[in-house]
């Protein structure tokens, strides 16, 4: 049998199927504390932030002050307050949002993504992607099923999460080159590690020695899950890893089903299906306004998967 040739963008895709299962992993311990813990969310991202910004110097052996340097402070703070808020619409939408329902519905971001290209940075976005946007958000309503009487409110968090990812992606890539990935990453979750430390003063309630390894693992696999994906687009073209990105869904519906015995509704199913298909139809007519594949610097492929991680 002829040995496998790890080319640059095989290599790629091992890595961002490694992050899309590492990906599922935060969100299923992010579950676990928030619901069937019922930890306070806020002190679940303010401890996994606060992990994050004392490993990552060690991890990557360069010193805090020199990670801290950027070109870029004004659009850092902003990723920051974003990331923030799509955390806190995340990991709330946990407490009543099955799993497999949430991510789903925080995929519409790319929808997002082409909304504001068209509107606030005047790109030129034709009939058959305004098309796929309409399919995507009617997925999302399919999910949410807003008047009928039989989803909580919070079904609606996802949408904002899916929202603040999308301008977060957006302020990402106008970073570009200028500011390493680990200097993107450390002010990523410097707004969390600051801020929320000021509700802890009120909110801090000691975890069991259980919710510390739950929160130990969110912690160690969400920097595993943000290396492996910034390896992978490091390394691979967007245009064809970022399908592959899509499998998240998958894999964290069949998660749900064996940690937590939830499954998606038959409508519901539905919507995660157009939601996934007008995602992948924008990333082809993407691929074809652009010419061919090409590769991307880290970190701002498209579609990124959803920022909360």
């Amino acid at each position: 049998m002829a040995p496998i040739v790890w080319t640059a963008n095989l290599r790629a895709a091992a890595w961002l199927m490694a992050a899309n299962v590492l990906f599922v992993g935060v969100e299923v311990f992010g579950k676990q504390l928030v619901d069937n813990e019922s930890m306070n969310p806020i002190q679940v991202l303010w401890l996994r932030a606060l992990f994050t910004v004392l490993a990552l110097p060690l991890l990557v052996r360069r010193s805090p002050i020199a990670i801290a340097r950027t070109n870029y402070p004004k659009l850092q703070l902003m990723r920051s307050a974003l990331l923030m808020g799509a955390g806190l619409c995340f990991f709330f939408s946990l407490q009543e949002v099955p799993l497999g329902d949430a991510v789903a519905i925080v995929f519409v971001s790319p929808l997002f993504m082409t909304a504001i290209a068209f509107f606030f940075l005047k790109e030129l976005v034709g009939w058959r992607r305004w098309m796929a946007c309409l399919i995507g958000f009617a997925g999302a309503l399919l999910i949410i099923q807003p008047g009928m009487g039989v989803r909580h409110w919070m079904y609606l968090l996802p949408l904002g999460d899916a929202l603040f990812s999308a301008i977060y992606a957006i302020l990402t890539r106008r970073i570009g080159l200028a500011d390493s990935t680990s200097t993107s990453l450390f002010y990523s979750v410097l707004g969390m590690a600051t801020l929320f430390g000021i509700p802890m003063i009120w909110l801090w309630e000691m975890p069991s020695g259980e919710q510390w390894l739950f929160l130990l693992g969110i912690s160690i696999f969400g920097l595993m899950a943000h290396f492996s994906h910034i390896r992978a687009y490091s390394e691979g073209e967007a245009s064809l890893l970022a399908p592959l990105s899509y499998i998240h869904v998958v894999f964290t519906t069949f998660t749900a089903f064996v940690v937590f015995g939830t499954l998606p509704d038959p409508i519901a199913a539905g919507g995660i299906v157009l939601i996934v298909g007008a995602g992948l139809y924008i990333l082809h007519r993407e691929t074809i306004r652009r010419g061919h594949p090409r590769p991307v610097p880290p970190p701002g492929p498209e579609p990124q998967p959803p920022v909360h991680q």
